[in-house]
C-alpha cells in the first residue's frame, strides 16, 4: 500500500505540467443548474423526463472556436457531463454546430446514437460526436435565431426533442454588412407557436455556465451560455428498464463484497489499491520502456481497413489517408476517403506503442483528434484496450473545378482491439 501511494503521488505530480487548461469540476455547477431548468421545462409541457424517453439535440457555436479553443472545450465538457448524466437506455444523442446557420463538419447521418442496453459504451462514443472547430472559411459569428429556427425544422415532429444550443453568448453576433434573423422575424415567431424558448437570463440566455481555467499566473473565469429549446407539447414514449434515476444508479449499486462487509471488504480495498499502484506505475513509466499499451498484438482499424499490429513496421508510415484515385508509389496501404483530393492527405506510423498522425497536404490540415484540437500537423494516438474509438477530423480549402474554392471536411475513425 506504501508503494501505490508512492506511485500514485508521482503519477499526480507527473499530469501536473502548469499548462494553460480548462479546470472540467469549475462546469459541475452549471451542468446540475441545466439539468434542473430542462427538468422543469419539459414538465411545463407536459412531460416527464423521469419516465419518458428524451431526443437530445446538441447544438454548439463554432465561429469563435480558433480564437478560444478552451471556450470550445468548455461547451464539449458541458455536453459530455450533460450526457453521462441524464442520458439512458432508449434515449437519443444528435450533434451538430451553427454559425451564421447550421452547417455540416461530418456526414449528419452519423452525428446520431440511439443508446441501448451498453449506455456506458454508447455514451463514449457520444463524446467523439462533438465538432472541434470553426466552418472552414469561418469568419467568426453566430445568428441564434438563425439557428433555432433551422434545427427545430430538421426536428419537426419530434415532440420528445430537447434542444440546447451552447454557445459563447446567447445573443446574436454578426460581422459588418451581416443580416442577422432576429427575434421579430416571421419565421421565428412561427417557430414559437410550436417551441418554447426557455426564459433565464436578459440576454436570452437559459442559463449562464462559468468555468475556470487554470494558468501558470493562475486562475481566470470564463463564461458560456445554454439556449433551451422544448416542444410546446412534449410527449415521448415510456422508458423501458425502470425510471431515469434507476437507471443511471445502477452501476452504482452495491456489490456483494461490499454487502458482506468484514474481512472481504478490507481484501477488496487492499487489492484496489494495488490495481491503483499498478495503474500508476503504467503512467510513470509507460513511456519509458515500461510494459503495456498495444504491445505486438491486437488490430488497428483505420476507416473501413484492418491492420495487424504485428505486421506493421515501427518508425516509418504503414498507411496514407487519400482521395480516391491517389496511388501510392510504394508498398504504403493508401486509405481513400471520399471527398478528399486525390492526394495524400496524411501518414499513420506506429511509434513505440502509439499511432503517430501526421497531415502532409498543403491545404488539408489535422483540425482535431478525438475531440481535441491539434497544434501543428501531427498527433498521437495511444494503443490501449480501453481507449474509446478516436475521431481525425480533416478540414481546409482546396481549388475545384475552374479555380473555384471547395471547403473540404472529412474525418476517418481509429480503432484498436485486442
Amino acid at each position: 500500500m506504501l508503494l501505490a501511494g508512492i506511485l500514485l503521488t508521482g503519477a499526480a505530480a507527473q499530469t501536473s505540467t502548469g499548462k494553460t487548461e480548462l479546470v472540467r469540476s469549475s462546469l459541475d455547477a452549471g451542468v446540475t443548474q441545466l439539468v434542473a431548468r430542462i427538468n422543469d421545462a419539459v414538465t411545463a409541457s407536459g412531460g416527464d423526463l423521469e419516465r419518458q424517453r428524451a431526443d437530445w439535440v446538441v447544438a454548439f457555436s463554432t465561429g469563435h472556436y480558433k480564437s478560444d479553443p478552451l471556450g470550445a472545450q468548455a461547451a464539449r465538457e458541458v455536453a459530455t457531463q450533460l450526457i453521462q448524466r441524464r442520458a439512458v437506455s432508449g434515449d437519443k444523442v444528435t450533434a451538430r454546430a451553427w454559425e451564421m446557420n447550421v452547417w455540416e463538419y461530418r456526414n449528419p447521418q452519423g452525428l446520431t446514437v440511439q443508446i441501448g442496453t451498453d449506455s456506458a459504451g454508447d455514451k463514449s462514443r457520444i463524446e467523439n460526436l462533438w465538432p472541434t472547430t470553426p466552418a472552414v472559411g469561418s469568419i467568426g459569428g453566430h445568428d441564434t435565431e438563425q439557428a433555432a429556427v433551422t434545427l427545430t425544422q430538421e426536428l419537426s415532429g419530434d415532440s420528445s426533442a430537447v434542444l440546447i444550443l451552447l454557445t459563447n453568448t446567447a445573443a446574436s453576433v454578426g460581422t459588418a454588412g451581416t443580416r442577422l434573423l432576429g427575434t421579430n422575424a416571421p419565421e421565428y415567431q412561427n417557430m414559437l407557436s410550436s417551441w418554447n424558448r426557455v426564459e433565464g437570463s436578459q440576454d436570452g440566455a437559459t442559463l449562464n455556465l462559468p468555468y475556470v481555467v487554470s494558468t501558470p499566473s493562475g486562475e481566470v473565469q470564463g463564461q458560456m451560455q445554454a439556449v433551451v429549446f422544448i416542444p410546446k407539447t412534449f410527449t415521448a414514449s415510456p422508458l423501458a428498464g425502470g425510471t431515469r434515476t434507476e437507471q443511471l444508479a445502477a452501476p452504482a449499486a452495491s456489490t456483494p463484497a461490499q454487502r458482506s462487509g468484514g474481512g472481504g471488504t478490507a481484501i477488496f480495498i487492499i487489492l484496489g489499491l494495488l490495481a491503483l499502484g499498478a495503474a500508476a506505475y503504467f503512467l510513470l513509466f509507460r513511456g519509458k520502456g515500461g510494459s503495456g499499451g498495444g504491445g505486438g498484438r491486437g488490430t488497428l482499424r483505420v476507416g473501413d481497413s484492418d491492420f495487424s499490429l504485428s505486421g506493421l513496421p515501427r518508425n516509418k508510415p504503414f498507411c496514407i489517408i487519400a482521395g480516391p484515385g491517389y496511388a501510392s508509389e510504394s508498398e504504403v496501404a493508401v486509405i481513400p476517403v471520399q471527398g478528399l483530393p486525390a492526394a495524400p492527405i496524411a501518414e499513420l506510423t506506429r511509434v513505440g506503442k502509439d499511432i503517430r498522425v501526421r497531415a502532409v497536404h498543403e491545404d488539408i490540415r489535422l483540425s482535431s483528434v478525438g475531440g481535441k484540437v491539434t497544434v501543428g500537423d501531427s498527433a498521437t494516438v495511444p494503443l490501449r484496450q480501453d481507449q474509446p474509438d478516436t475521431v481525425l477530423d480533416f478540414s481546409g480549402e482546396v481549388r475545384g473545378a475552374g479555380g473555384v474554392p471547395r471547403e473540404v471536411s472529412r474525418s476517418v475513425t481509429l480503432s484498436y482491439s485486442q
